[in-house]
């Protein structure tokens, strides 16, 4: 795999990571089995959450002084992308409300207009998402260069923790990273701790 390939791989886990359910969501769920990972119950306090999942981090990392500044750039960064997401998250489900019995009411044309004109400002915001994402790796970066390299890998196993644990409570695997029922009892062992 190319380091480039393999970059924007971790990228995306990373930031998808600190969207993910922390410890205290999986023993009380409260989002819904289906219908995607980003998708929650209106009574699922998606800030509060970020910042438990920041604290759970912060104590395991055991920040030095020294440390606390670049923690706090880059944790108040994480805060604001969650708000930034969940703001667009709520704009978007009024809009869709409405769609089922517009399509109905429309021509064909007109709804190959409104299908381009939804193509269009997704694109708009997945290129807002990417100026977010190179942000958000910029201050990643900074902080991981402050941690040593016990921290780094306390920092790199909380977030693929995360990831797989998200990945599990959503229902999501790809076919080729099914696990048998002993990797599966090993992965919840491990996620116990």
């Amino acid at each position: 795999m190319k380091k480039s390939g393999l970059i924007a791989q971790c990228l995306l886990v990373a930031a998808s990571a600190f969207l993910l359910p922390s410890t205290q969501v999986m023993a009380n769920p409260q989002m819904p089995a289906s219908g995607g990972m980003f998708k929650l119950h209106s009574e699922f306090d998606w800030i509060k959450h970020t910042q438990l999942t920041l604290d759970d981090l912060k104590g395991k990392l055991n920040l030095k002084a020294e440390q606390l500044p670049a923690w706090e750039t880059w944790s108040s960064g994480v805060l604001a992308d969650a708000k930034e997401q969940l703001k667009k998250d709520n704009g978007e489900g009024e809009k869709d409300a409405a769609a089922p019995k517009a399509l109905v009411d429309q021509t064909t044309p007109e709804r190959m207009a409104r299908g381009i004109e939804r193509l269009r400002a997704q694109t708009q915001w997945m290129q807002a998402h990417l100026v977010r994402l190179d942000a958000a790796q910029v201050r990643t970066q900074a902080f991981y260069d402050t941690l040593a390299a016990e921290q780094k890998t306390i920092f790199d196993l909380f977030w693929t923790v995360m990831h797989h644990r998200a990945s599990a409570a959503d229902g999501w695997q790809m076919p080729m990273q099914s696990l048998t029922p002993a990797q599966e009892e090993d992965r919840d062992e491990t996620v116990e701790q």
